[in-house]
């Protein structure tokens, strides 16, 4: 059967094939070897291969079965000006025709192989690697070209597989620390949602989760370029110990975001601010990065936005019954802490009480 049904596809693909070849060709496709015979692929392969001229490997060897499909076509020429017994001509012209439907039949099947080898490649030059760090805990990982990485809580980095290759470009949600090998030939960029960080060699923290209102690099060594995704012309230089904050809010007005307040007033607040980092004198990195030491350190931080990292460190729900709350602003450094103990460290700097239910803190 094998061999009679790669006849069969033959006939069909050169237009060849009797009405009662047809029907048999299709009685054996039904018979649940149509998987192993992908006549659909090679019938799409073989019109396209007719319509134009292939390309680089593929078109040399089309070229090379053409070549023998014309000797083949001269042959039978010969044969039929030298025969003058048209009975004894018969079998041969058989032969000669079952040699060019054999020849259709290799050339659509290496057809359909190198598609699908050169489909497999491109499918494996755009694989992407993807780290995600666990929930309340850290990951360290180090890239091939040496660069390492600290993942903050949930937070995840992906790069692909040509990584290093022109340049070494990474794609970050969440937050992670930086120290970047130095390779001028090889530009670092980080891309995060609102965000494009340009380095050659350096070290610096990203803070860029989507649920946060901000976007936060902070230098710590070396310099770098940061372009605001949503207005690529806003670029900025950073030196060491400088800090740049992102406002992600989706409204633009000429460069600030807008936002409104209860009563319906509309304030504006600037797109970028830059400030500079902090480096306690106990602390050999500055608060910005001491979470890679699982410390949560904040200088002056509004309550709302404490309380996303609350949530990502204690695994909890925070939410507040009057906006008011979410404006106080805290300085301090948690480590070994429960959620409770955090809660009541808070307490002592300013007035608000707070209750939980299982996972879930209402401040009031």
């Amino acid at each position: 059967m094998i061999n009679n049904i790669w006849i069969l596809i033959g006939k069909k693909l050169s237009g060849e094939a009797t009405a009662e070849e047809l029907l048999e060709l299709e009685e054996l496709l039904q018979q649940g070897v149509a998987d192993q015979y992908p006549l659909a692929q090679l019938e799409e392969i073989w019109k396209r291969e007719h319509q134009k001229t292939a390309a680089g490997k593929l078109d040399a060897k089309w070229l090379a079965f053409e070549t023998k499909l014309d000797n083949a076509d001269k042959l039978e020429s010969e044969e039929v000006s030298q025969s003058e017994d048209t009975e004894q001509l018969k079998p041969k012209l058989g032969i000669m025709k079952f040699l060019k439907i054999i020849s259709f039949v290799v050339a659509a099947c290496f057809a359909l192989v190198f598609i699908m080898f050169n489909k497999k490649n491109v499918i494996d030059n755009h694989k992407t690697n993807q780290i995600m760090a666990p929930q309340n805990g850290i990951s360290k990982i180090q890239l091939p070209d040496g660069s390492k990485v600290w993942l903050n809580s949930g937070s995840k980095l992906v790069y692909g597989a040509n990584y290093g290759a022109e340049q070494r470009a990474v794609y970050l949600v969440g937050e992670a620390l930086f120290d970047v090998e130095k390779d001028p030939d090889h530009p670092f960029i980080v891309t995060t949602s609102t965000i494009s960080i340009k380095v050659l060699g350096t070290k610096f923290n990203v803070r860029a989760y989507a649920t946060d209102k901000t976007s936060e690099t902070s230098l710590l060594r070396g310099r770098i370029e940061l372009t605001v995704l949503k207005n690529p012309e806003k670029k900025i230089i950073l030196k060491a110990a400088d800090k740049v904050t992102i406002n992600n809010e989706q409204l633009f007005v000429n460069g600030k975001a807008a936002i409104s307040s209860k009563g319906g007033i509309v304030e504006e607040i600037p797109l970028m601010a830059l400030s500079r980092i902090h480096l306690a004198k106990k602390d050999t990195l500055p608060s910005e990065a001491l979470w890679i030491e699982n410390k949560l350190a904040f200088d002056a931080e509004d309550f709302e936005s404490l309380s996303k990292k609350l949530e990502r460190r204690y695994n909890v729900t925070i939410s507040f019954k009057d906006e008011e709350f979410k404006k106080l602003r805290f300085t301090g450094k948690f480590q070994n802490e429960s959620i409770g103990k955090a809660l009541r460290a808070l307490q002592s700097a300013t007035y608000f009480r707070y209750k939980t239910d299982n996972n879930q803190i209402l401040i009031y």
